[in-house]
């Protein structure tokens, strides 16, 4: 049982992991559209645009940083159960 909660545990981060990269990198899209509005003086919608994607990206970011710890957090559990 505890090793099947473990192997779901990974799995859910490692899903989460992905979808925090996949977003991240649509944001940074948006983000670079930002930047491409500000060329063509289109100020408040790149101010927009902008904001919307560095928020994106930041939320991401914590998301996979959070995925992260949870995988160091699940090794050294084992790590101890093993000790």
């Amino acid at each position: 049982m505890k090793e099947s909660i473990k192997k779901e545990l990974l799995r859910q981060a490692k899903l989460t992991f992905n979808v925090a990269v996949s977003v991240s990198a649509i944001s940074a899209m948006i983000t670079l559209s930002g930047v491409g509005l500000v060329y063509f003086n289109q100020l408040s919608e790149a101010t927009l645009t902008g904001s919307a994607g560095a928020l994106a990206t930041m939320t991401c970011l914590n998301m996979a940083k959070e995925a992260k710890d949870e995988l160091l957090k699940i090794l050294e559990d084992e790590e101890e159960d093993e000790n």
